[in-house]
């Protein structure tokens, strides 16, 4: 996030490869605000009919006050779909939260339910995002976005967690978790009816998981033993 003057307002995140866990980037403050605003008036709406008033009148703020953090429309539109990236991206983050150590198969249908509840909703309708990308005709190019940033999550983490405790069977890993997320998005666009138990097959196979439970080991069971006492 860049604020102040016209040379520091907001622009598209840009940055390298890999992140932490437990950073944030989401917008925050005001300009965060009015990202929201925004958001919430391009999924209502449509972004065309949405101006930078409308904006401002749906963040309680003034016209000056969206310009003094984005330069124009588009930046504010960037600010978007930024936040839907992170949307995607924090949903792997809480994912991993959840897991559970050596339960591949529990991890692994959790993940499914996730990526199932980032792109539709109870009832199987799109999300609102997906008509904000269609209109603005950035579906392609998000979609290599937000798989980049997933795979790169799950990538510099939760894989080389599980290569401590098993023998990863494929070569181009990284490679193999991009066809695998595209697939997926592809698969459900095809059969939307698919089922969970399929998806997790598919995933299962095609990254030749080792999906026999394990015991977590004295570090993870005990992370903090107790100090040993003397006896008089």
């Amino acid at each position: 996030m860049r604020l102040g003057t016209r040379q520091t307002r907001y622009a598209p995140v840009q940055r390298e490869c890999g992140r932490s866990l437990a950073e944030s980037r989401r917008l925050t403050g005001p300009a965060g605000d009015i990202m929201l605003a925004a958001r919430s008036l391009f999924e209502r709406q449509g972004v065309a009919k949405t101006t930078v008033k409308d904006v401002a009148a749906e963040a309680g703020v003034t016209r000056e006050l969206v310009y003094y953090y984005f330069e124009n429309k588009q930046a504010v539109v960037d600010a978007v779909l930024d936040d839907y990236v992170e949307d995607l991206v924090e949903s792997v983050i809480v994912w991993n939260e959840s897991r559970r150590f050596g339960d591949t198969s529990g991890s692994l249908r959790a993940c499914i339910a996730t990526f199932r509840r980032a792109l539709y909703d109870a009832e199987g309708n799109q999300r609102p995002m997906i008509a904000v990308l269609e209109e603005l005709g950035v579906r392609d190019a998000f979609d290599v976005r937000a798989v980049r940033e997933t795979v790169d999550c799950i990538n510099g983490n939760i894989v080389a967690e599980y290569a401590a405790y098993h023998q990863v069977e494929i070569e181009f890993v990284y490679e193999m978790f991009c066809v695998v997320v595209f697939g997926l998005v592809g698969l459900v666009k095809i059969n939307p009816a698919i089922s969970d138990e399929a998806l997790m097959k598919v995933v299962e196979q095609a990254l030749h998981l080792d999906m026999e439970p394990l015991d977590a080991p004295d570090e993870i069971r005990h992370p903090n033993p107790p100090a040993a006492t003397c006896e008089a």
